[in-house]
């Protein structure tokens, strides 16, 4: 289920896991919480919450995990569990969201009914969760066919018109569809491909900021996305001047780089550490094998070392 795929991606990628169901559940039981009894009630009779709550108690609790402290991996990507689950809470975010969050892309598990009243039976031993028995589980699978399927084909629409719309034939949004049915394992698969997707994006277009700063010489963006230990000379142990680095990691090629880059390939090896290796052709036509290794800190991703063939 969504829960524990969920719970996969966060330990893999170090995602903020974020739950709507969870937040409306734990505001329903808050004696401080105005609209207590309203979600209360949604949620027994399989409804929907209204878009201004649920998105009031999502912004909370993005705004409360972006400004915590000590965290070790920066930005990080948050995951959204169980929206948007119907026009009204899109057009809500789209009013609302943009200028806190950019998203990208959607994971949409599709299991029968039958099999989901099997799980849902056997987590009502231990839940302790309200709507956790057939009546409620029926009222929420039929919400999902009338109101969240037709979001979910409208998503993948915008999909396809972006694609077209791009030069590339990319889109920024990707929404992937996966089997949930099959074992936890072939799930998790399916939701680390996706996944892996998703980052990709992030680490290349983190080399493509560092290799315009190198053929730039800006040497305040080359600082900003290189991990500290590759500020150090190798074999010293004595920090160097960004310039001496720059020099020595870069200098060689820096000079004569363009930027044509080609053959590129991303590999991802735990969700926070990348391989990216490309051929990269000098302005006097030589073409130089270049592999970057790149971690997920708390600025973002840093690249770590560089390797040349």
């Amino acid at each position: 289920g969504k829960g524990t795929q969920s719970e996969r991606i966060v330990n893999t990628y170090k995602c903020v896991h974020l739950s709507v169901g969870d937040l409306l559940r734990s505001g329903a039981e808050k004696k401080d919480y105005p609209h207590a009894d309203m979600v209360k009630e949604c949620l027994v009779k399989g409804q929907i919450v209204p878009v201004e709550l649920s998105l009031g108690l999502l912004r909370i609790a993005m705004d409360e995990k972006a400004q915590e402290a000590g965290s070790e991996f920066g930005s990080r990507i948050f995951l959204v569990d169980g929206f948007p689950r119907n026009y009204d809470n899109v057009e809500g975010w789209m009013e609302h969201m943009p200028s806190y969050t950019s998203v990208l892309g959607s994971l949409v598990y599709n299991c029968p009914i039958e099999v989901l009243e099997a799980r849902i039976m056997t987590r009502a031993e231990t839940s302790g969760r309200s709507d956790d028995n057939l009546d409620s589980a029926r009222r929420r699978f039929q919400t999902f066919q009338t109101q969240t399927e037709p979001v979910v084909r409208a998503l993948e629409m915008t999909e396809e018109l972006q694609a077209e719309g791009n030069s590339s034939g990319e889109s920024q949004l990707h929404i992937v569809n996966i089997d949930g049915t099959g074992t936890v394992e072939e799930v998790w698969d399916e939701t680390e491909a996706a996944m892996n997707a998703y980052v990709k994006n992030d680490i290349l277009t983190a080399n493509m900021n560092l290799l315009k700063a190198i053929e730039g010489g800006n040497l305040k963006d080359f600082a900003a996305l290189c991990d500290e230990q590759l500020l150090v000379e190798s074999g010293s142990k004595t920090k160097k001047s960004i310039a001496d680095i720059f020099e020595w990691y870069e200098g060689p090629i820096s000079d004569g780089a363009s930027s044509s880059i080609s053959n590129a390939k991303v590999s991802i090896q735990d969700g926070i550490k990348a391989l990216v290796s490309y051929d990269r052709t000098t302005k006097v036509g030589k073409i130089i094998r270049e592999t970057r290794e790149w971690e997920h800190g708390p600025t973002g991703w840093m690249c770590v070392s560089v390797r040349r063939g």
